[in-house]
């Protein structure tokens, strides 16, 4: 059965990396501008010329994201959807617009189309870590949906903590590094416990800058390990950063 974001063991935030989820995430630009070209000939014994027109076509839509995103920001999923939807099915789609309307979806319980819209935006290959760590969390905390692809629960999964990978470790996403850090480190959704990794992860978030929820997550996973006896003794913060 699918977890409902209470019972989601990670309480991941789907935010830049300075930002709470309630707040628009500050993406690189990526609005374009597309040219056509028309080749003329002339009647006369003139060469060929080339006639460029030169304009911008997501000046509006980007208008309309901003609205999409105000409207997110006081819940109204619906309204924005209705707004951004028609921009994520453009060809080529604005994959800003296709991570909010699965940010849209999600909310509003519709796991197929988000995960459908969340791909859409993890594939863009100048992401910053975000959409794809998004993308791999949904898939973990999802992964008995079912699918296009009829993948079991357990390529689901393998497929999530790729993304999560993919997005901590080329791209140095920090929340992607405290999610991996908690999966591995507490053998979360069906992945094998793995002490030494899990740790590497959590204070590489923790020394970008996720002191606070690295630390936590480490300590009450190393209390555990203690009382099992499978750890010695817990070791200062401090120290346990710098090792």
């Amino acid at each position: 059965m699918t977890p409902t974001k209470d019972q989601c063991p990670l309480n991941f935030e789907n935010t830049s990396q300075n930002e709470k989820k309630s707040e628009i995430p500050k993406k690189k630009s990526k609005y374009s501008i597309y040219y056509i070209k028309k080749s003329t000939k002339s009647t006369t014994s003139s060469p060929s010329e080339t006639l460029r027109f030169v304009f911008t076509v997501t000046d509006f839509d980007k208008e309309q994201i901003i609205k999409a995103t105000s409207l997110i920001k006081s819940s109204n999923y619906s309204e924005a959807l209705s707004i951004l939807e028609p921009i994520s099915k453009q060809s080529p789609p604005d994959h800003d617009a296709a991570y909010w309307t699965g940010h849209c979806y999600e909310q509003l319980q519709n796991y197929e189309m988000a995960e459908k819209f969340y791909k859409i935006s993890a594939d863009y290959l100048l992401d910053d870590g975000l959409w794809e760590a998004t993308y791999g969390k949904f898939l973990l905390e999802h992964s008995d949906l079912k699918n296009p692809n009829n993948k079991s629960a357990e390529e689901r999964i393998q497929e999530g903590i790729k993304r999560l990978k993919s997005s901590a470790d080329h791209k140095r996403y920090l929340d992607a590094m405290y999610i991996l850090g908690k999966v591995f480190i507490n053998g979360l959704f069906g992945v094998q416990q793995d002490y030494n990794k899990g740790a590497l992860y959590l204070k590489r978030a923790y020394n970008g800058g996720r002191k606070e929820k690295a630390w936590a997550a480490y300590e009450k996973a190393a209390k555990d390990l203690v009382a099992n006896g499978q750890l010695k003794e817990i070791p200062l913060e401090h120290i346990w950063a710098k090792n």
